[in-house]
């Protein structure tokens, strides 16, 4: 799953980008995609809440009043 959000990064997301694009090691990236999904979601709260409001949402299920 992909998503393509556009956001100003930081200095500090600018970094993390310039470091994955540097690296050809595949375990290198892994660990830079994590860190940088690790600084967005802590630190960017509005891709956060772009990402919720386009991911699809589980629908509901009934409640039956006699599971109660």
């Amino acid at each position: 799953m992909k998503f393509y959000i556009e956001f100003e990064p930081c200095r500090e997301c600018k970094a993390i980008i310039r470091e994955m694009s540097e690296n050809t090691d595949e375990i290198q990236t892994d660990e830079g995609s994590k860190k940088f999904l690790r600084h967005i979601t802590y630190n960017h709260s509005e891709i956060v809440q772009a990402i919720i409001k386009d991911f699809p949402k589980e629908a509901k299920k009934e409640d039956f009043p006699w599971f109660k």
